[in-house]
């Protein structure tokens, strides 16, 4: 008997597989060392303002690595990947330099991890680090009015719903609140890994989903996105990036769109790193500051 289809044209096992990143890189925990490594280098190397609390919890923590402006300088505000269940922003640091060497101050955010925490909280979690950025972004030298978001996988989830929110409703802010978002191997449509094994961990229903998917709250104008993705993603990240992008392109909004050559998903994170990369001369043209 031929299984059934659970979703486009996968049976449970195929998308199971579509949304576990070790089935094409398998050395995924050497990435994420290293990651771990550079980024203690970077904090030990650099001025920044560590474990500032933005939140009452434990994990309601960010880093902030400014830039030589005393002021107005922009500032990237950094959500990590790890499928909303593993990583931290101590692995997250090693990005800093490529935007700080800009110009661009660089906040990474850290929040709570599923199950242990629902996506609902983690998403609110990163709205209240999102409003703390810019109620404090003078305290060190950043100009609230140049804030963008930036994320990677499950990071870039939560930044393309940063990108969605309804600022003035959530938290008090200007509806413009987000400058721009830069978007890097996500998720936009949370059905199919509602469907996935996944959702053992997260535990969504299709109300969740509703509140959860950026793709079904897009508000009247976005802000600048850049959605990138690798080609040696699997094929379910690379379709949710593309047909996030198709939808804001069809909308006449302002959307970059990324396919990399050859980079497998934690690849694509690592160009972050990386000044003269395709992906951060998007980041520095959507800024503002020169190359």
């Amino acid at each position: 008997m031929t299984a059934g289809k659970v979703w486009l044209d996968y049976d449970q096992r195929q998308l199971d597989d579509q949304y576990d990143q070790r089935v094409l890189v398998p050395d995924a925990n050497d990435y994420m060392a290293r990651h771990l490594e550079l980024s203690e280098r970077v904090r030990a190397g650099h001025p920044c303002r560590l474990d500032v609390a933005y939140g009452p919890g434990p994990d309601e923590t960010l880093d902030i690595f400014p830039t030589d402006a005393t002021d107005a300088a922009p500032v990237a505000v950094y959500f990590h990947g790890g499928a909303w269940t593993r990583w931290h922003k101590d692995y997250n640091s090693y990005q800093a330099p490529a935007f700080t060497s800009a110009g661009v101050a660089f906040v990474s955010v850290n929040f709570s991890l599923a199950p242990a925490a629902s996506l609902d909280g983690i998403v609110g979690q990163c709205r209240a680090a999102v409003a703390w950025v810019h109620a404090n972004a003078g305290t060190f030298g950043a100009d609230p009015a140049r804030l963008f978001v930036a994320g990677h996988s499950s990071g870039a989830h939560l930044a393309g719903l940063m990108a969605v929110t309804d600022w003035p409703a959530e938290e008090g802010l200007p509806a413009d609140a987000i400058k721009g978002a830069v978007l890097a191997s996500g998720m936009y449509e949370l059905e199919p890994v509602r469907l996935s094994a996944r959702n053992a961990y997260l535990g969504l229903d299709a109300a969740a989903v509703d509140r959860l998917s950026a793709m079904r709250h897009l508000p009247g104008r976005m802000p600048p996105v850049v959605v990138a993705y690798g080609g040696g993603e699997l094929d379910e990240f690379r379709r949710q990036s593309r047909e996030f992008a198709q939808a804001l392109k069809a909308r006449g909004d302002a959307c970059r769109e990324l396919d990399l050559a050859g980079l497998n998903h934690f690849q694509v994170a690592e160009l972050y790193a990386d000044a003269e990369s395709d992906l951060m001369r998007a980041v520095h043209a959507m800024v503002g500051v020169e190359h």
